[in-house]
């Protein structure tokens, strides 16, 4: 089978040099760019199937280049993964808005970046092209501390759901969590192991969830969750019963009870009002990062049909 060619475009030579060593590791076919020009020439010959970006270039900056990418018609679906230094709000915000799939903060761990490029690859492919066998492939779906589906069964199942509710004509929410902060109740004793602050927002996820609902650990401490068939309103108080719920488990634990401050990015769309999963994961993401610039909120909603947008 052909390789996946991903372009790095960094002008840092050791940290190019880095990806695209990781990128041959992985079975990926590496090609290197030092400059916006560069970047824009290989991703117009086609040879391109993925883009990592970096903000800073020396003759236009990435979002210049990711500009002008999604404004031609042949590049306008090349996926783009920016992977800077540049990792504030406004600049993550701006990254999304001209289109890109994914924001990587450097420093960067190479694996997570694999895990990210693969997430999107898997998106590229339908199921039937995988020949493996359904127990291998369920293990490759699957987070194994949270046993949650984890980052590239989402992104498949969100496009599906997606293209569903534009065929069946239903409102489709996507939920992005974030374990944003935790602290100790009692100083002497600490606060509990994040991982297992982890585990109890997975169950309390599902606790929440119905059986046909879609729950991932996306990365780290970001979970998603994708509910067919549930309004904005109705997503809201699915993430404040996670929240309520979280917050008395990890209070009242009697080892290290700890305070787990969580913040919630939610966007709900119907009949094929978000663009695709890459969309609306993105305004997802773009939600939770405003949730995360309030100090008194802990929740941003938005509905993409009627532009409505809410904070609690």
């Amino acid at each position: 089978m052909e390789k996946f060619a991903v372009c790095v475009a960094d002008d840092c030579a050791d940290e190019n040099d880095l990806l695209c060593m990781g990128l041959r590791l992985n079975n990926y076919r590496a090609l290197a760019a030092y400059t916006g020009r560069e970047t824009l020439d290989l991703c117009r010959s086609g040879q391109v199937d993925v883009l990592l970006l970096d903000v800073e270039m020396p003759d236009m900056d990435g979002y210049e280049v990711c500009r002008q990418l999604k404004a031609d018609p042949a590049t306008a679906g090349l996926p783009v993964i920016f992977i800077t230094a540049h990792s504030d709000a406004e600049n993550v915000i701006q990254g999304y808005d001209l289109g890109a799939a994914d924001f990587i903060a450097k420093p960067f761990n190479l694996p997570i970046v694999m895990i990210r490029i693969e997430a999107i690859m898997r998106t590229m492919q339908s199921r039937d092209e995988l020949p493996v066998a359904d127990d291998v492939i369920d293990t490759a779906y699957t987070d194994q501390l949270t046993g949650l589906r984890n980052s590239r069964f989402l992104l498949e199942r969100l496009q599906e759901e997606v293209e569903k509710a534009h065929r069946y004509d239903y409102t489709v929410s996507c939920v992005m969590l974030d374990v944003d902060d935790t602290s100790a109740l009692d100083v002497e004793v600490g606060t509990a192991a994040l991982d297992d602050i982890l585990v109890e927002v997975a169950m309390a996820m599902r606790g929440s969830s119905r059986n046909y609902d879609i729950l991932a650990r996306y990365d780290g401490a970001l979970f998603a969750a994708v509910l067919p068939h549930t309004l904005m309103e109705e997503a809201v108080q699915y993430a404040q019963k996670i929240n309520e719920e979280i917050t008395t488990m990890t209070f009242n634990d009697p080892c290290c009870p700890t305070q787990a401050k969580l913040r919630f990015g939610i966007v709900s769309c119907r009949n094929g009002a978000a663009k695709g999963a890459d969309h609306i994961l993105g305004e997802a993401m773009q939600g939770l990062l405003k949730a995360k610039s309030y100090t008194d909120k802990r929740l941003y909603a938005k509905d993409l049909n009627t532009q409505t947008e809410s904070s609690f």
